[in-house]
């Protein structure tokens, strides 16, 4: 008869409920539970089954000791059990048993026990020269009273070696520890149902921002892909600046939330300036306004002529009609310059803004007697613009959202684990020598993480193909510029030589861009890097 030792199982219980406040890693502190459960009971074997929490009909082997066989394992590459088969028939194996019934089974010969099917246990004996005799199946139940797996014991030994069942003395025991590891596991599926809610609420904003508006593409999805690989670099570098830095696995999940939230602030952003493709865009692109008053003004000048020239000679009036076709071309010609002017593609030069500002100019009366211009103020400042599609305000307006992003992430309570979040998404626009924007922070107020985000989302945006008012840039162009941006000590050097030389850049390209992008150039040639 096998003797519990009163100071032996106080001190088992006190090891296992301290190491529920002490061991962080759930497997580990399962796994300390079922040796308890062995050491207590001097089991040889010990199983630990849990409910498949994506097919409620399946027990999964979670962890496997065997001391006889030498097994000590996670054994993911056993198949799961079925509960019920296509007949909604329970099986007849005792793990799945305990688990239908809800309750305890203690088996001390299986070999003589005829209630359950033990065909696999035979086999598994025959195959391995082994004997299993004695069971102790305690099922698992959570705070909500439901079953989530199986805690099972094989052969518990006496002291004389030999195998006996387990005692009801150890089956209290073992029900106990069984509830250990029901609030472990519960604990368990319970943080990683928050984590993973918490995960989808942060990629649902970041999808809306990009589905809000077709000019973001994918790009709050691609840059966190772009920032973990290069701390993935960061993490593998084994040379150079980084050669002893490794972000840890709580700085990687911190950085991939930051990289998911760096644009929420975008979600305040009116639509008519995010999708702004065009200089005259608001709700629409009031190019076709302007074609059409071209159009009334064309016929204007005809009007105009037939009602002045009816009692000139034939001559002056071919000299007049000549006049008025110069005139009607160099309007054609004014229209086609203010749509190419309105693309935004070329930079505006002084003698362009005085072309625009001189077809500003143009006047006439309708017949109404209303004084109409062919441009409009609004319009005129617009087509002024010099780079890009946005006017002073409406670009002020559009960096904004990386003060709401900052409201928005600094009212946010975290945990510990994520405190940093704030400034590792917040600081994407900063440069180094503090010409960034909105705080004008310098090198020694960026972390490195912030310093990755910078990279990652410059790199996205000059690069994805998705844009409608551009193409994608190629491979080389996109390095050149972030190489310039580091020259202009606008880049951390060494994270863009890593970006660069660890194939980081390549790896996202591959992926992400189109074969029409992605050509040939030596690394070692870029800006930057020299």
């Amino acid at each position: 008869m096998l003797h519990l030792d009163p100071e032996e199982i106080a001190k088992q219980l006190a090891d296992l409920t301290g190491a529920l406040t002490t061991e962080n890693d759930h497997t580990k502190l399962l796994d300390r539970i079922i040796l308890g459960c062995m050491h207590l009971t001097n089991a040889d074997g010990g199983t630990l089954y849990t409910l498949n929490e994506e097919n409620e009909n399946e027990l999964a082997f979670t962890i496997l000791h065997n001391r006889s066989l030498g097994i000590h394992r996670k054994p993911h590459d056993l198949p799961a059990i079925d509960i019920f088969n296509s007949q909604k028939q329970a099986s007849k194996l005792v793990v799945v048993q305990t688990f239908v019934q809800r309750e305890t089974i203690n088996i001390p010969d299986a070999y003589e026990c005829v209630d359950y099917d033990f065909s696999g246990t035979r086999n598994f004996d025959k195959q391995l020269n082994y004997h299993s005799k004695s069971f102790l199946c305690v099922p698992l139940q959570d705070h909500e009273g439901e079953i989530i797996g199986v805690l099972q014991l094989i052969n518990a030994i006496d002291e004389k070696g030999q195998i006996i069942p387990f005692l009801a003395t150890q089956q209290h025991l073992v029900e106990s520890l069984a509830s250990l590891a029901a609030t472990v596991l519960t604990k368990r599926r319970l943080i990683d149902a928050q984590r993973h809610l918490f995960e989808s609420f942060i990629k649902l904003i970041g999808r809306a921002i990009d589905h809000k508006s077709p000019v973001t593409g994918k790009h709050c999805e691609q840059v966190p892909e772009i920032a973990m690989l290069l701390a993935d670099a960061v993490n593998t570098a084994t040379q150079g600046e980084f050669a002893n830095k490794a972000f840890c696995e709580i700085e990687m999940y911190e950085l991939r939330i930051a990289a998911w939230l760096h644009d929420c602030g975008k979600i305040t952003t009116p639509e008519y300036i995010i999708d702004k493709a065009t200089k005259l865009h608001t709700m629409f692109d009031r190019i076709h306004l302007i074609e059409s008053r071209f159009r009334e003004y064309k016929l204007h000048l005809e009007i105009q002529f037939l009602t002045s020239n009816s009692a000139i000679s034939d001559k002056e009036r071919a000299k007049a009609y000549l006049q008025l076709e110069q005139q009607k071309q160099a309007l054609d010609a004014d229209l086609d310059f203010i749509k190419r002017s309105n693309a935004g593609s070329e930079f505006m030069a002084d003698e362009d803004i005085a072309r625009i500002l001189s077809i500003a100019d143009i006047s006439w009366v309708d017949l109404e007697g209303k004084t109409r211009q062919l441009l409009s103020k609004d319009e005129t400042d617009n087509l002024c613009i010099r780079k890009g599609t946005l006017t002073e305000d409406e670009r002020q307006v559009m960096r904004d959202h990386i003060k709401v992003s900052i409201d928005m992430l600094e009212s946010l309570k975290y945990p510990k684990q994520l405190k940093q979040v704030p400034e590792i998404a917040c600081n994407h626009h900063e440069h180094l020598d503090g010409s960034g924007y909105p705080r004008g922070l310098k090198a020694d107020d960026l972390s490195t993480r912030a310093r990755i985000m910078c990279i990652a989302d410059i790199f996205e945006a000059l690069t994805s193909p998705d844009r409608p008012y551009k193409k994608g840039m190629f491979l080389s162009q996109a390095m050149t510029i972030l190489g310039r941006m580091v020259e202009d000590n606008h880049l951390d050097g060494d994270l863009f030589k890593l970006f660069a030389e660890s194939g980081a850049y390549l790896t996202y390209a591959q992926k992400h861009m189109t074969p029409r992008q992605i050509d040939t150039f030596d690394i070692h040639s870029l800006p930057g890097l020299q």
